[in-house]
């Protein structure tokens, strides 16, 4: 199997925004950092990050999985917008979630909701580059499970923010 250079692109463009992801998650971790102090509207640069990545995620993938099947003329465009926007959510999200560990170890719904983003992310590189060409029924439905996973922990987890038991 040869790989085209668009693939080679693909792969190396997501590579980059999974790093992005990682050196501001590390950038973040400390408490003076800008994503930390800076406050718009009465609120931390991180929860706008997160606001804005989980919004995402939430309103672009159904709207992917219908457009998909009623258009699949343009399903390459739509693929890229898919995989790239929401590597770029899960790099906001992951600044929320290393600040937020940052300044307690609680692993509440917050941790639980990161895993199914990260487990989304991983399982959706896998579909999206073809790895494990044999497991791709499998990958396929285990992505479908952590969708519905994240939209059950991120009304528990908005819920949690307004209701403390």
């Amino acid at each position: 199997m040869s790989v085209t250079s668009r693939q080679l692109g693909a792969a190396l463009l997501a590579l980059i925004l999974i790093l992005l992801a990682i050196s501001l998650s590390i950038l973040t971790y400390d408490e003076k950092s800008f994503f930390a102090t800076f406050s718009l509207a009465s609120m931390t640069l991180t929860h706008w990050s997160a606001y804005i990545g989980g919004l995402w995620i939430a309103i672009e993938t159904p709207i992917y999985y219908f457009l998909k099947h009623r258009n699949p003329r343009k399903l390459k465009l739509m693929l890229k917008i898919h995989v790239f926007g929401n590597l770029i959510a899960f790099a906001l999200i992951s600044v929320h979630f290393t600040y937020q560990q940052s300044l307690s170890q609680f692993l509440g719904t917050g941790s639980a909701l990161y895993v199914a983003v990260v487990s989304l992310v991983i399982t959706g590189l896998m579909q999206r580059f073809n790895m494990m060409k044999n497991l791709t029924r499998q990958i396929k439905y285990v992505h479908s499970g952590l969708a519905t996973a994240f939209y059950l922990l991120l009304i528990i987890h908005i819920l949690g923010t307004f209701i403390r038991l």
